[in-house]
């Protein structure tokens, strides 16, 4: 059990780091590095199902998870909807302004991307908090 969990522990964490870097990444590097967002998502479910097997297999049922997984689990699920909102919908509306090339559209879109960009990264911050308070707290 203890390979089992270091191993779905070691792939959770890896995604959690490449999802939240690849989102700070964007942040960084703006609208030219779109490819990261559709990285994100490439790594998103990965890591979802990872942290729930890592669950199972730590604490069993999940009536017996403890209240930071809880937490973890519904700020990681809220996570993943700001990305697939932003992906699939504030990405589609910036190619749209884009393709129309009125510049004040063009801002607007960017700027909501970069919002919603900005509050998936405060929900991993959320989630970071959650886990030193489920182990040290």
């Amino acid at each position: 059990m203890f390979l089992e969990t270091s191993v779905l522990l070691g792939i959770h964490l890896a995604g959690f780091a490449l999802w939240t870097g690849f989102l700070i990444g964007f942040l960084l590097l703006g609208t030219s590095a779109i490819r990261l967002l559709r990285a994100c998502v490439v790594v998103m479910p990965m890591t979802l199902l990872s942290g729930w097997a890592l669950a199972f297999v730590q604490f069993g049922a999940p009536g017996s998870w403890f209240w930071a997984v809880n937490a973890m689990q519904t700020a990681g699920l809220a996570m993943a909807v700001v990305l697939l909102v932003a992906v699939f919908g504030a990405l589609m509306l910036l190619r749209d302004a884009e393709a129309t090339r009125d510049p004040e559209a063009v801002a607007t879109a960017t700027r909501r991307l970069t919002r919603l960009v900005g509050v998936d990264i405060g929900l991993a911050v959320l989630i970071l908090g959650f886990a030193l308070a489920g182990r040290y707290g």
